[in-house]
């Protein structure tokens, strides 16, 4: 039997137990970012997405912080729209990294059409998907619905990156400026039906296996900054917030400035739950001319989970979400929006900052990217393609010339930037051309880079079957491990999961009912090994010493000692 230690939890998704996590003393060497046949396996991967921050949303920062602009676009001579004139090269910071353009369509949504986006402005407008099917893509690698949470266009669950993390032995966490449970950390932490049951999601992400999750949603909180004496409970349970708010899950809760600063440095905790002191958004919704909330920035809130995640040697993977950008794009807000941005480029410097100063760019690929385009922002001819120009010194206070023409989200092909660890390969899956943004990809390739190729789960070896002392071959559990026929050893085991697939499946090992063929896994990777601090690692559940957790990527086992645990099959659906 396994014997699962206090913070050991098995993972589930959708009511199926992935797998078993639990800290303790660790073994194994660090890892760091391995080459396989496929090319680098990164160690550590950190995704920035702003939400809603199309390559117009940048260039307005740029235009306001630095005169210039790198990504406008105009209408030549024969009227078809080109790059514009105006644009500089980027030659310092994440806008002169490897650069891909991405599509973001739902999976009913219409697919990107370059010509049919440069030459009828409207068709941009037309059915774009919404941040729950974008998040989604991205982290699973499937498309869906929009409103769906990391689950199929059946409403199946799916495996996501942090999840497979996880299943390496390292660690993972969310982190945004605007609700923990909202679209975005949602769609790495969560699978849910839709995207609106707030309650649900959050229950999930305190539970869950996420060593850190962040955000806004204070329900005690107005976007104000201010103490209120009854809480709304629009994202989160009363239940649950005071459970996690009081001491009484695994999980550290912080919420003061101060909290989060002393995160940032020194010591911390294995597993963390942080809202900032605002009810929505760290700024974006405070009333209008209020000055700044007196609340931590997305820059803080991210160096808190680099610190937190980077106790685990084997690696991370870290989502950071500057979400209020989608936020003001919708309420086309423009003074809001370059706060937004602008926010949101300090914590893409402040994750530079701990690469370049407790990592290194060979064993950490970091993501610069969005989700989609919100509020359709380009340059001051509304309703065409016309370039931001920037403002000028003879009018300092003026803001460059733009407009907006949506209060939702756009189909146009949205800026992806990358550096370190796996450029080559991300590079290489840039396919597509378009004739203004050069290359790019689907928002679903990443994902199915990294779980198909950079990040795939070990292969677990066949055993023979273990004869009994009659000479029969013992028909249920894996050898020595006691586990009665047709029940997974460990099955009913303190800490299962309750009505887990794993207890009814029958994971005798390799064909035993429930279990996929071990033929239909995908080629093995590297074992990272155990984790620093026990994280990830199987080190307090009794299996013998040096015997590592090995998951089968796409079918059914995975093995620790001698307990066998079902895995439920990554559904490898791709885009067309």
């Amino acid at each position: 039997m396994v014997h699962l230690g206090k913070f050991a939890r098995p993972v589930v998704v959708g009511g199926v137990a992935l797998g078993i996590i639990a800290t303790g003393a660790a073994f194994g060497s660090p890892a760091m970012a391995a080459e396989t046949e496929a090319g680098v396996s990164p160690k550590n991967v950190i995704v920035l997405i702003g939400d809603g921050m199309g390559y117009n949303h940048i260039d307005f920062m740029n235009a306001e912080t630095t005169g210039e602009t790198h990504w406008q676009v105009e209408r030549g001579g024969d009227r078809k729209v080109i790059p514009s004139g105006q644009n500089t090269t980027p030659t310092e910071g994440w806008q002169s990294w490897n650069h891909l353009g991405m599509s973001t369509h739902w999976v009913d949504g219409p697919v990107y059409d370059p010509a049919a986006s440069w030459s009828d402005f409207a068709w941009n407008t037309v059915s774009p998907t919404d941040s729950a099917a974008a998040g989604t893509a991205m982290a699973t690698g499937v498309k869906t619905y929009n409103a769906g949470l990391g689950v199929d266009e059946n409403g199946t669950p799916v495996e996501n990156v942090a999840e497979r993390a996880k299943a390496l032995g390292k660690s993972a966490g969310v982190v945004s400026s605007v609700p923990f449970s909202h679209a975005t950390p949602a769609a790495y932490s969560s699978h849910n039906e839709s995207r609106n049951n707030y309650h649900q999601i959050a229950s999930e992400q305190i539970a869950g296996d996420l060593e850190v999750v962040i955000g806004a949603g204070h329900p005690f909180y107005t976007d104000d900054h201010q103490r209120t004496e009854t809480g709304s409970f629009g994202y989160i349970a009363e239940d649950d917030w005071n459970a996690v708010s009081t001491g009484q899950t695994d999980r550290a809760f912080i919420e003061t400035k101060a909290d989060f600063e002393a995160l940032a440095v020194g010591e911390t905790p294995e597993r963390v739950f942080g809202v900032a002191q605002v009810g929505s958004t760290l700024q974006q919704s405070r009333a209008d001319g209020a000055p700044m909330n007196d609340v931590p920035d997305l820059a803080t809130l991210s160096q808190g989970a680099l610190n937190v995640l980077d106790d685990n040697e084997n690696g991370f993977f870290l989502m950071v979400e500057g979400g209020a950008i989608d936020w003001a794009g919708h309420g086309n807000e423009s003074e809001r929006d370059l706060e937004e941005v602008a926010d949101f480029d300090g914590a893409v410097a402040s994750v530079i900052d701990w690469v370049e100063t407790h990592s290194s760019w060979e064993d950490t690929l970091v993501v610069v990217t969005a989700d989609h385009e919100t509020g359709y922002l380009y340059g001051e001819t509304p309703g065409d393609f016309s370039p931001i120009v920037p403002a000028g010194v003879e009018d300092p206070e003026a803001l460059a010339a733009h407009s907006w023409n949506s209060g939702d989200h756009t189909n146009m092909l949205v800026p992806f930037f990358f550096k370190g660890a796996g450029t080559d390969q991300l590079a290489a899956l840039g396919t597509k051309l378009d004739l203004v943004r050069g290359h790019y990809f689907d928002n679903t390739d990443m994902a199915n880079w990294m779980l198909d190729t950079a990040w795939v789960a070990p292969e677990a070896p066949v055993d023979p079957p273990v004869e009994d002392a009659t000479g029969a071959a013992d028909g249920g559990g894996s050898a020595g491990s006691g586990a009665d026929a047709g029940g997974a050893a460990g099955a009913g085991a303190d800490g299962a999961a309750p009505g887990a697939d794993a207890a009814a499946a029958g994971a005798g090992g390799a064909g035993a009912d429930g279990a996929a063929p071990v033929a239909e896994a995908p080629a093995a990777a590297a074992s990272p090994g155990g984790s620093a601090g026990g994280q990830g690692s199987l080190a307090a559940t009794g299996a013998p010493g040096g015997v590592l957790p090995l998951v089968v990527g796409a079918g059914a086992v995975a093995l620790a000692g001698s307990a066998v645990i079902v895995l439920r099959a990554r559904r490898t659906t791709r885009a067309d």
